[in-house]
């Protein structure tokens, strides 16, 4: 009786065993909370005109996804340091005051699991905000759910409004990201990569993803993806 026993508890606790291994295999790794992104490159044979000529709004993007590299030059295109020691990025700001955050949602990147980032120009890093994938509260636009990628533009101008006043200081945020979102679609077009700027965004839904401060307003959201 007691060998019978053993046996029935031996194959109870194998099976035990089994089924954690198949749940651990199910499970979806967990996504890094930092992310370290490869050097942005230089090398681009394609010339600042050409990529002016071939520049177009893209609303339709292809099945394939975008590399982590690709995403690393999107991302220093918009608000990379090009001058270490005094932090100038690759867009011009008024005061050198930068109050631009630029947040990345990734959808369909190798490499990178699916989830809301926060861009740190600073190292040239993500951290991870929200995961999974949050396209779907970018906006309802079809082109901000397909695509593989939205470069999110918020801003806060607490520190340029105290050396001038609120309504120049959200202008002059907004336009510098028009130069970091023309910045980002030109290098698209370098990459053979297509999207689209768009102000129609759910800020409602995005606002939380992006857990954003009080301080930080949106603006603005570049798409990123392969061509069709």
């Amino acid at each position: 009786m007691g060998i019978r026993v053993s046996i029935v508890l031996a194959l109870v606790l194998v099976g035990v065993v089994y089924s954690w291994q198949l749940a651990a295999q199910e499970t979806p790794a967990p996504a890094p909370t930092t992310v370290t992104l490869p050097a942005a490159q230089d090398t681009n044979p394609l010339t600042l005109e050409q990529a002016l000529r071939q520049r177009r709004s893209a609303r339709a993007y292809g099945a394939a996804p975008l590399t982590l590299a690709q995403v690393s030059q999107l991302l220093w295109a918009a608000q990379g340091i090009t001058e270490p020691n005094k932090g100038l990025r690759t867009a011009p700001s008024a005061m050198a005051s930068y109050p631009l955050r630029v947040y990345l949602i990734a959808g369909h990147v190798t490499g990178l699991p699916a989830g809301a980032y926060r861009y740190v120009p600073r190292g040239h890093t993500l951290e991870l905000v929200t995961p999974g994938d949050q396209r779907t509260n970018a906006g309802a636009q079809p082109q901000m759910q397909h695509a593989a990628a939205l470069i999110i533009y918020a801003a806060d101008t607490t520190a340029i409004a105290q050396r001038t006043n609120e309504q120049l200081a959200r202008q002059w945020a907004a336009i510098e990201i028009g130069h970091s979102a023309q910045n980002v679609l030109l290098e698209e077009v370098a990459l053979g990569l297509v999207g689209v700027p768009m102000g129609g965004y759910d800020a409602a839904k995005l606002k939380p993803v992006l857990k954003l401060p009080e301080t930080e307003e949106l603006y603005y959201v570049v798409s990123a993806g392969t061509k069709p």
